[in-house]
């Protein structure tokens, strides 16, 4: 069964949104496993346990990279919480 997607961007999170790109896909795999792939590159990164669990599976590369520094808290990163919410949702 291929994965349900939905298009996000930071137009749509505004200051939540937390990633270094524009806008990309949320989708929802097998087991609950929430990614986001870059709308522009069409890398996909995990963004939460499950996820990160079937990385290699399913080819994602590392979050680390383009998930943006909080501007409120130094050395942390913006949540990613709302994204894997609204990722879950597709998974019901």
């Amino acid at each position: 069964m291929a994965a349900k997607q939905d298009l996000i961007s930071a137009e749509d999170f505004g200051a939540a949104w937390p990633f270094t790109f524009e806008e990309g896909y949320v989708a929802c795999h097998a087991g609950n496993a929430v990614t986001v792939m870059d709308a522009e590159s069409g890398r996909m990164y995990p963004l939460n346990g499950a996820a990160k669990g079937k990385a290699s599976a399913l080819g994602l590369d590392d979050l680390e990279p383009v998930w943006s520094d909080s501007p409120e808290i130094s050395g942390t990163k913006v949540s990613v919480s709302q994204v894997i919410e609204k990722g879950l949702t597709l998974c019901r």
